[in-house]
């Protein structure tokens, strides 16, 4: 029997052969329509543009396959505008040809805040209620008062500032505060700052009634990846020091120190101690 005669007979394989030809050829046809359209297996791999600025993207051999948008801007202090400070997807990431990738980059130029009225305040939430207006405690200068420890004035840049001064997002504010009328007492202990990144350094220290002294920063390293790694005078738990004493630090990169390690491995140094506790005592007896 020929095939001729074959489908002439079953007329119904026929018309399920020619359905089924039909449907492979509508398949193949879907198949490469997208493929093309979609871009279908063409991969891309994002590149690290962190650090570059937003007019270097034309400059990526990439940049035409992806879609960059810049969802939020960040003021950076000693910072040019437009600089890339993160990405998402980040860089080396296979991504199709069309991907969006979200920039957050520095604006060029700083945000404009009220200062908060922190006058009559203790140091410890003064310096707080600025970090939470977007500001930062600057110097501390301590002056002979009867309201001890209280904030007395705050100035930007040498002026007298109100709380209806605006000043630019970021910048520090610094204070004069009350020390009591004479010295007995205005002490304090240095507190523990290693670890700790060079914001919440100077926050502790601030709040401790003390100055944040020189900073030694490592070269050639991102000052938002460092973490404080030596400070001076050490931290012993004991021994007090007089408001606005300077604690002088030093940080190390995150990267090549294991920070983690550095603080449990940390020891107080009993000897120093008792030999501070010592001369702070002697000088109460000789002044009784």
């Amino acid at each position: 029997m020929s095939i001729k005669e074959f489908f002439y007979k079953f007329p119904l394989v026929k018309h399920l052969l020619l359905m089924l030809g039909v449907s492979i050829v509508i398949f193949i046809c879907i198949y490469f329509f997208l493929k093309v359209y979609g871009r279908h297996g063409e991969e891309f791999s994002v590149p690290e543009i962190v650090g570059k600025n937003i007019e270097e993207l034309n400059t990526f051999p990439q940049a035409s396959q992806l879609n960059f948008i810049i969802i939020d801007s960040i003021f950076v202090p000693n910072s040019n505008g437009g600089i890339i400070l993160s990405q998402d997807p980040i860089a080396h990431q296979k991504v199709k040809a069309g991907r969006k990738i979200y920039l957050t980059i520095s604006s060029y130029r700083p945000e404009k805040i009220h200062v908060p009225d922190i006058v009559d305040m203790t140091v410890r939430r003064a310096i707080s209620e600025l970090e939470g207006a977007g500001l930062e405690g600057g110097k501390l200068t301590f002056v002979e008062s009867e309201f001890k420890n209280a904030v007395l004035e705050q100035y930007y840049k040498g002026r007298l500032v109100s709380e209806n001064t605006k000043v630019e997002k970021g910048s520090q504010i610094d204070l004069t505060i009350g020390k009591g009328n004479s010295e007995e007492g205005a002490t304090t202990v240095a507190p523990f700052v290693l670890g700790k990144s060079p914001k919440d350094a100077r926050k502790s220290i601030l709040s401790s009634s003390l100055n944040v002294g020189k900073e030694h920063y490592p070269k050639d390293v991102d000052p938002r990846y460092v973490r404080v790694a030596k400070q001076s005078p050490n931290y012993n738990g004991r021994t007090r020091l007089h408001f606005g004493t300077e604690i002088e630090i030093w940080y190390e990169s995150e990267n090549t120190t294991d920070f983690s390690k550095l603080v449990k491995d940390f020891k107080v140094d009993t000897t120093t101690v008792e030999d501070e506790v010592f001369e702070d005592e002697s000088e109460s007896f000789f002044s009784w």
